[in-house]
């Protein structure tokens, strides 16, 4: 059995290669043991043997390389702090998939160190992850040259071409999600007068927070509708921005998908908006491409998606 997992902003999924799946919500994960964690990954994804388990964790920018995860320094970060909210409930999976002994791979973020567009390196960071799984999990099912637009919590946008990640832009950067987003100017006057750190000001950057709302079930239809259409909008202005250096880059039209808890409710708005199809993603995508990463690995994978494999990861039995 091969196992990925994403470690998203408000839960941690589990998925196999073929397709099982669970969630975990991050705040539940910080509460729970390692011993608890595992009986969780049996009961919702069998107890067949763990052959490789990909994992993603944080924002992994200490790593431009897929390796081992017992040949990571600091779990694949260059400090431990970041931009996002801090539960623990990541840390305790990485803790439990470490105490199995289950033979694991961590994959990297896309950052400065990362073999992208040298442009996008103006950016400290791309993107954490498990977006790497998404894309995979795209790329597995035929897809070469195309653009990835996660929206939920925050808005992550990134392009593949030929099968090769090129860049991404992160949350901080342009477009809001429905609670974190980038500084503007009130933010960055607020930060100034000590009234809020920066991480605490993307923290409360995004759409509803700006609403006075906390989550799309507590506002009324209007506010709702609001904050959905906005967050379409502004989807469909990154992914716009992205098409400019797949242009630049010979990808002409490349397919367009987006992630997130709210795809399926702003996919049509970001089609009309772009005058194009965009298709909407699993919430399990990111998890399962992370499974089907480490069952590449397993079987001896170089690269993927542009990023290098250590050589000591591509070992195997047999």
């Amino acid at each position: 059995m091969f196992i990925g997992v994403d470690h998203g902003t408000t839960a941690i999924r589990f998925a196999t290669s073929t397709g099982q799946c669970a969630e975990l919500a991050r705040v539940d994960a910080s509460r729970l043991s390692s011993e608890e964690i595992v009986d969780f990954l049996s009961v919702h994804l069998g107890q067949e043997e763990v052959e490789l388990l990909a994992l993603t964790y944080s924002m992994g920018d200490g790593l431009d390389k897929i390796v081992r995860l017992e040949d990571a320094q600091n779990r694949g970060l260059l400090q431990q702090d970041g931009a996002g909210s801090h539960v623990g409930g990541g840390t305790r999976v990485f803790e439990a998939v470490k105490s199995t002994g289950w033979p694991a791979v961590l994959l990297p973020g896309i950052h400065r160190k990362s073999n992208i567009d040298p442009r996008l390196k103006v950016f400290s960071h791309g993107m954490s992850p498990e977006k790497v799984g998404l894309a995979y999990s795209i790329f597995r099912g035929g897809s070469q040259d195309f653009i990835v637009c996660d929206a939920s919590s925050n808005t992550v946008t990134f392009g593949v071409i030929g099968g090769r990640i090129i860049g991404a832009i992160d949350a901080p950067i342009f477009a809001p999600g429905l609670t974190q987003g980038p500084l503007d100017v009130e933010a960055i006057r607020g930060v100034d007068a000590g009234v809020m750190t920066a991480n605490q000001a993307f923290s409360c950057g995004g759409i509803l927070p700006k609403l006075g709302q906390k989550s799309l079930q507590e506002c009324d239809e209007s506010t709702r509708s609001f904050a959905l259409e906005s967050l379409a909008l502004f989807a469909a202005m990154e992914m716009s921005a992205f098409m400019v250096l797949l242009r630049d880059l010979g990808s002409s039209k490349p397919a367009l998908y987006l992630a997130g808890s709210p795809a399926s409710l702003i996919q049509g708005r970001v089609s009309k908006l772009l005058g194009r199809e965009v298709y909407p993603l699993a919430g399990c995508a990111a998890a399962r491409g992370c499974a089907m990463v480490a069952e590449d690995v397993y079987h001896g994978a170089a690269s993927v998606l542009g990023l290098e494999v250590d050589s000591r990861a591509r070992r195997h039995p047999g």
